[in-house]
C-alpha cells in the first residue's frame, strides 16, 4: 500500500495517474490546479514532492510525467 505524506499528496497522484490512463499522456499544472482547486504554485511543489519521493518521474517529453513502475504496481 502506498503511503503518502498527507492528503494532498495523495489527491494529486490519483488525479495524475488516472489521467494517464485515460488520455495516454500526463496532465499540465493548470489540469492538476482545476480538478483538485489547489494554486499552479501549490501543484507545482507537490508534484515535485510526489517525484522526490519516488512516486512521479519525469519523462524525456518537456513537461511529461509518468507513474513509476514501483509505485503502479503497489497501488493496485
Amino acid at each position: 500500500m502506498v503511503q503518502f505524506a498527507n492528503e494532498t499528496q495523495k489527491r494529486v497522484y490519483d488525479f495524475i495517474k488516472q489521467y494517464i490512463l485515460e488520455k495516454e499522456y500526463s496532465p499540465m499544472l493548470k489540469d492538476i490546479a482545476g480538478e483538485t482547486g489547489y494554486s499552479l504554485n501549490h501543484c507545482g511543489r507537490v508534484v515535485n514532492e510526489l517525484i522526490a519521493d519516488g512516486y512521479l518521474e519525469r519523462t524525456r517529453a518537456k513537461k511529461g510525467l509518468r507513474v513509476t513502475s514501483i509505485q503502479s504496481e503497489a497501488h493496485q
